[in-house]
């Protein structure tokens, strides 16, 4: 029995990236289920991008919501999906050629590992197709905890008390997932491959020099040490990130 897999993407005002953002998960080698769009009040062009991508291969659904922020859309494309493996994306990034099937297989090898990530890669200009960043583009390969390089078994929100903590509007959210991940000991798998093009420009949260984004952080490290003080865990350290880490291959 093949996985179903949904796809959940949060958006406002990105339609001039989405066409590309969806083209990559419809380049992928192993199907989706379904996609699932969550808008928070778009007024640009992503609706006419919607028209032209429904009725094709991706089984492309709509979803409205009040403009709140990622993790509550996210939260609604959870509750609406039908497949049993969640993975996402936002509007202005991209899935690397491959991605979902390599991740899909370490899930199917290893029936214990709740959820399958990877390294991002940075970037600031694509190339002609869209797809990948364009040859001399300035790029950076690192780990972070965005939510596009994630696919989760659909279970595993159930194991740590729900999925995106909407408390977070701005920006935190993945962070705080991945905390919870690590304080109930579930296990996953960070692959050395990148499972993310993170596409920087002037609209990405990224680029904002907003003080939210560094209140959030210290928020998401704060839940965590109160989680860990009522639970009698905080003098146990957590497992450190490197040992997530898939081996090296000889």
């Amino acid at each position: 029995m093949r996985e179903r897999v949904s796809v959940i993407i949060p958006n406002l005002n990105m339609g001039a990236f989405l066409d590309a953002a969806l083209r990559s998960i419809a380049r992928q080698s192993a199907p989706v289920h379904e996609v699932i769009l969550v808008d928070n009040g778009s007024t640009d062009g992503t609706f006419e991008v919607v028209a032209r991508h429904r009725g094709g291969a991706l089984n492309l659904k709509v979803l409205e919501c009040p403009r709140r922020g990622a993790g509550p859309a996210r939260n609604l494309g959870i509750a609406a999906a039908e497949g049993d493996l969640i993975a996402f994306l936002d509007a202005d990034d991209l899935w690397p050629a491959g991605k979902l099937e390599r991740q899909l297989a370490r899930l199917r090898a290893r029936p214990a590992v709740q959820m399958v990530t990877g390294y991002a890669c940075y970037f600031e200009e694509a190339g002609e197709d869209g797809l990948e960043p364009a040859p001399g583009s300035r790029t950076e390969r690192l780990f972070h905890v965005f939510a596009g390089a994630c696919v989760y078994r659909r279970e595993t929100f159930a194991k740590i008390g729900g999925a995106f903590d909407e408390d977070f509007l701005y920006t935190g959210e993945d962070t705080d997932l991945l905390l919870r991940l690590r304080e109930a000991d579930v296990p996953f798998t960070i692959l050395r491959s990148i499972e993310l093009y993170y596409r920087q420009h002037p609209a990405s949260m990224m680029a904002q020099n907003d003080p939210r984004k560094h209140g959030a952080f210290r928020n998401a490290v704060r839940k965590s040490l109160l989680r860990r003080r009522a639970a009698g865990t905080l003098d146990v350290p957590l497992r450190a990130f490197a040992s997530y880490l898939e081996p090296e291959r000889e």
